[in-house]
C-alpha cells in the first residue's frame, strides 16, 4: 500500500471513530434519572418557594404494575407507582439543587406533564420569577399543562391512591377530554408565556382541585358503602379541572366558573365541543323544564376593534355549528322555521354565557384576558402608544358588542319526538 493510501486510510479511521463518539459523551441511563411526572409550586410559610416533584417509582415498571399504563402503576407486589418530594428554597433551581440532597436519582424534567401552581402562590407572589425557569429549562418542554390549585397541592398528589395511574397520568389524560366540555381552557406553558409577554393581555389558566367520590358519598348515606378491615371504607377522592384562573398582570385576580370559562372560549374561538342547552321554543317549564340538547361542532370568532370620533369599541363575532343529540321538546324538527328558531334560542344562550364572561373579567377583575388590547395595538399602534399606560382605566369601561351567528347542521335521524310521533 503506497504512503498516500496509508495516510488517507488513517485519516478515514480518525473520522469514523470520531462519528462514532459523536452524541454520547453526554448520555444518562435511565436508572440513574429521577423521571418527573409533574412539578409544582408552593408557597412556603416563610414567604419563599415550595417545590413539589411527582417522581416515577422505579420499582413499578417492573413486571407491569396492576391498573398503570406502561407499567406505570401499581407495581411489583402493590408497589406504589409514584413517590412525591417537596422542599423549600429561594428559587426553583434552589429547590432542584437541594432535592438532590435526598434523591439517589438526578430529577429528568423531559417528561414532565403539568406545572401546577397554588393560587396561594399566584394571587400573593406572582408567577412571572417562576415563569422564567420553565422558560429556560431545556428539558421543560412547552407542551406541559398549566394549571392552577384550588386545592392543596399535596392532597392532588396524593389522589386517587396506589394501585391506580400516578396522578400526573390521571391529569394528563383528563385534560386531553377538554373537548367534550370546553369548561375550562387546555392551557399549555408554550400558550402561557406567549401571553405573559404580549402587549394587551392577561393570562389566565385551568384550576384544579380535589372532591369528594359522590357515588362514593352516596353510598355512605345510603349505609351501602363496604367495609374495609371490618371499619367502613373512608370516601374516597377525585381530581376534578374546571373553572378558570384570571391574572392581571403578574398575579392572580380571581376565577371565572365553569359557565363563565366557556364564555370567555368563544370569545378566543377555543370551544372544542361540548353540549349546550336551550329551552324549548314554547319557553314552557322555565330553566328546569325540557330542553334541546346541542353538540357544539365549531367555534370561530373575530375581534373587530373600533375607533370612531376617538371614542374606542369593541365588537366581538362568534361563529358556531352545533347539531341537535336529544330533543325533550314537542317542535317537530323538519321544518325550517323551527331550526331558525332554535337556532337564535342558541345564538341568545351563547351571547349570555360571553356577557357573564365580559362582567366578571372586565368589570370585576380588570384583567384583559381576551386580549382586547393586543388587538388595539395591531390595528392602531400610533394610538395605542398613546394610550396603553392608561389600558388598565380605559378597559374596564370599554364598550363591547357581541355578535352571535349560530347554525345547526343536522338534527339527527328523527325530525319528529316520540310525543309528536305518538
Amino acid at each position: 500500500m503506497g504512503k498516500g493510501l496509508k495516510c488517507l486510510a488513517l485519516c478515514a479511521l480518525i473520522v469514523v471513530t470520531a462519528l462514532s463518539l459523536q452524541g454520547c459523551w453526554d448520555q444518562q441511563e435511565v436508572e440513574r434519572l429521577g423521571i418527573v411526572l409533574t412539578t409544582a409550586i408552593d408557597l412556603a410559610p416563610d414567604g419563599r418557594v415550595m417545590l413539589t416533584v411527582q417522581v416515577v417509582n422505579p420499582k413499578s415498571l417492573v413486571g407491569g404494575g396492576v391498573g398503570g399504563v406502561g407499567g406505570v402503576g401499581g407495581g411489583v407486589g402493590g408497589a406504589r407507582g409514584f413517590r412525591n418530594v417537596s422542599v423549600e428554597g429561594s428559587t426553583i433551581f434552589d429547590c432542584i439543587r437541594l432535592l438532590s440532597l435526598e434523591s439517589p436519582r438526578e430529577l429528568y424534567f423531559a417528561h414532565n406533564m403539568a406545572i401546577m401552581i397554588s393560587e396561594e402562590f399566584a394571587r400573593n407572589r406572582g408567577i412571572e420569577e417562576i415563569m422564567d425557569f420553565f422558560e429556560r429549562n431545556p428539558q421543560i418542554r412547552r407542551n406541559n399543562y398549566v394549571l392552577i390549585a384550588r386545592s392543596d397541592i399535596s392532597s392532588i398528589l396524593e389522589t386517587p391512591g396506589e394501585l391506580v395511574p400516578p396522578p400526573s397520568q390521571v391529569i394528563a389524560s383528563t385534560i386531553r377530554q377538554q373537548r367534550l366540555s370546553s369548561y375550562y381552557p387546555d392551557v399549555q406553558l408554550g400558550d402561557f408565556l406567549e401571553t405573559l409577554e404580549t402587549e394587551g393581555s392577561d393570562a389566565y389558566a385551568a384550576g384544579i382541585q380535589v372532591e369528594p367520590n359522590e357515588a362514593e358519598v352516596r353510598d355512605k348515606i345510603s349505609g351501602s358503602s363496604s367495609l374495609l378491615d371490618g371499619r367502613p371504607k373512608p370516601i374516597g377522592a377525585i381530581i376534578k379541572i374546571g373553572g378558570t384562573a384570571v391574572f392581571k398582570g403578574n398575579k392572580m385576580a380571581g376565577w371565572l366558573d365553569e359557565r363563565e370559562s366557556r364564555g370567555l372560549l368563544w370569545v378566543k374561538g377555543r370551544v372544542k365541543g361540548g353540549v349546550i342547552t336551550v329551552p324549548c321554543i314554547s319557553g314552557e317549564g322555565g330553566v328546569e323544564g325540557p330542553r334541546f340538547s346541542l353538540e357544539i361542532i365549531r367555534n370561530a370568532s373575530k375581534i373587530q376593534p373600533e375607533l370612531t370620533e376617538g371614542e374606542l369599541g369593541v365588537t366581538v363575532r362568534v361563529d358556531i355549528q352545533a347539531n341537535i343529540l336529544e330533543a325533550e321538546c314537542p317542535e317537530e324538527l323538519d321544518k325550517p322555521e323551527v331550526i331558525a328558531s332554535i337556532e337564535q334560542l342558541l345564538a341568545t344562550a351563547v351571547q349570555g354565557e360571553v356577557e357573564d364572561a365580559l362582567t366578571k373579567a372586565q368589570r370585576e377583575y380588570k384583567a384583559d384576558v381576551f386580549g382586547f388590547g393586543t388587538v388595539f395595538h395591531r390595528k392602531y399602534p400610533v394610538v395605542w402608544k398613546e394610550i396603553k399606560e392608561n389600558w388598565i382605566d380605559i378597559y374596564p369601561g370599554l364598550p363591547v358588542y357581541i355578535e352571535v351567528n349560530a347554525v345547526i347542521t343536522r338534527t339527527g335521524l328523527v325530525n319528529k319526538p316520540a310525543q309528536v310521533r305518538r
